[in-house]
């Protein structure tokens, strides 16, 4: 993997963060009909994520794949198991591109739902920790979020202390414990009733999704 085509792609990703939202160009059912037009069939599990249908499929030899459709141009990928490493990168590959491309401290890399996930930092001191959600052929950087913020689904991810700030605007008191996970902020707080909640967030507008008393 060169470093130079890495670089290029976390780059241009960067850039993403700064754009609007593409509209969105395809429907559930049409992501459907594009796996079965590439001969997987028992389609289960479909949900849009990074730009991109996934879903589990059987092919039609009886294997079975974690298949990605992706929405803007429909075109297609299954990952099978035995690709990775041979035909598609392995995780010693996807850590040498990261470290390649300045990602000093790289670690939990794995393949999740058929994106490469991990965390890194750029320096083992002081560096911010990151979550990385990365394209499992390309290598493409999808998401990229810190404490400070990032990208993700092609739009800004607000940061730490933006989520804070909006959630004292909105009533909450003693909010601590704030969290970047599987692509929600979490934080736990004291609602205006007087109650410790346990909060699931939007990322890039900072609305309250879900409220739950913390036990």
């Amino acid at each position: 993997m060169k470093k130079t085509l890495l670089s290029l792609s976390l780059a241009a990703a960067a850039a993403v963060a700064t754009l609007p939202s593409m509209a969105l160009a395809m429907g559930a059912q049409d992501a459907l009909n594009v796996i079965a037009q590439n001969h997987h069939v028992a389609t289960h599990g479909l949900q849009k994520q990074y730009g991109y249908w996934t879903a589990e499929a059987i092919a039609n030899d009886g294997q079975r794949a974690t298949v990605l459709v992706k929405d803007a141009d429909a075109s297609f990928i299954a990952l099978r198991k035995g690709d990775i490493g041979t035909t598609l990168p392995g995780v010693a590959q996807v850590a040498q591109a990261l470290r390649a491309a300045g990602w000093a401290h790289v670690h939990d890399l794995e393949l999740d739902d058929g994106f490469w996930q991990a965390e890194a930092r750029q320096s083992l001191v002081h560096g911010e920790k990151v979550e990385l959600v990365l394209h499992p052929q390309t290598l493409e950087v999808l998401s990229q979020v810190g404490r400070s913020g990032g990208f993700a689904n092609q739009q800004a991810v607000l940061g730490a202390e933006q989520i804070r700030r909006a959630l004292q605007q909105a009533g909450y008191t003693r909010v601590h414990d704030l969290d970047y996970d599987d692509g929600h902020w979490e934080a736990e707080a004291t609602n205006v009733a007087g109650q410790s909640v346990e909060l699931r967030l939007d990322p890039h507008t900072a609305q309250v999704l879900s409220e739950r008393l913390d036990d």
